[in-house]
């Protein structure tokens, strides 16, 4: 009995030893990984199920803290890009605009010549308007703040309301849209005035970066209401789909064109927000955009 109680002690001893020993490991591999000398996890050479245990959640938090670092260094980059992106957008007009002023002091200008300049003045005043609406907007929508006005919407009786407001504009551009609409009610409970803002970016986007026809058609689905906007985008390419819906995007790389690039990453974030989806395809040399709710199992 002695004998057997002497090995018992031993073994114990021996673990306890091993566990301490392993412990001083993971607490060297710590401080080591803390100080940003190695980037490697935690590994035991000491195998033994509760360390295993500790070992692994040491692990996860590793794993959310590399998480966290990445989300942080890209959100700072974008906040970056975000202040140069409103800083240069806003330089512009403003620019423009005391530079016809400058030219309307003037004493040698011809009223023709005056009137010309206030009418390039207001317009680039109208397009900082604009602008200021949009990140204004932006901010709205992105703030922990922001909740949607949850109703009942038909949006088959919607979507032709929303068309109608397009008219003067299609005819101005001389634009034909070609309209394909379920004549059923659709009914989702939704904010009506998210999506209104969602089909008018899209449609303002159709109506600015296309030529030619721009097809609007909604379909039931089994579960899901889907309404499609189609029209010719021969300067986009595939890789243009995975940042179409970025911030500040815009097909006009010099940001010289009349589009903020704000506004399609708004209908997609007002889509996220109604528990929808809005994604984009390129049949062709056509642009597909395509909103999808999910319909109502009970109304």
């Amino acid at each position: 009995m002695v004998i057997v109680a002497v090995v018992i002690a031993a073994a114990a001893l021996i673990r306890l030893y091993l566990l301490k020993k392993e412990m001083k490991r993971i607490h060297h591999q710590l401080h080591d990984y803390n100080h940003g000398l190695t980037g490697k996890k935690i590994d035991l050479v000491f195998l033994e199920r509760d360390l295993e245990q500790l070992a692994g959640e040491i692990n996860n938090l590793m794993d959310l803290v590399a998480d966290a670092k990445s989300l942080r260094r890209r959100t700072e980059y974008e906040l970056k890009q975000s202040i140069s992106n409103i800083s240069h957008d806003l330089r512009t007009p403003l620019t423009s605009i005391l530079g016809y002023i400058q030219l309307l002091e003037s004493n040698q200008l011809s009223e023709e010549e005056k009137q010309e300049y206030v009418s390039i003045a207001k317009s680039r005043t109208k397009r900082l308007q604009v602008l200021l609406n949009e990140f204004f907007e932006l901010s709205v929508i992105e703030s922990m703040d922001y909740e949607l006005r949850m109703a009942k919407v038909d949006i088959a009786a919607l979507i032709p309301d929303i068309l109608l407001g397009f008219y003067d504009r299609m005819n101005e551009h001389n634009r034909e849209a070609i309209i394909q609409l379920p004549e059923e009610k659709i009914v989702l409970n939704t904010d009506e005035s998210a999506i209104k803002r969602v089909v008018e970016n899209l449609i303002t986007n159709a109506i600015h970066h296309s030529n030619g026809p721009i097809w609007i058609s909604m379909e039931m689905l089994k579960s899901t209401v889907v309404l499609s906007i189609r029209n010719e985008a021969k300067h986009l390419t595939p890789s243009d789909l995975n940042i179409l819906f970025d911030r500040f995007y815009t097909a006009d790389r010099s940001r010289s064109g009349k589009g903020t690039g704000l506004g399609l990453f708004i209908a997609r974030s007002l889509m996220v927000k109604m528990n929808g989806e809005l994604t984009a395809e390129l049949l062709g040399d056509h642009l597909v955009m395509k909103c999808e709710w999910k319909l109502n199992k009970q109304i």
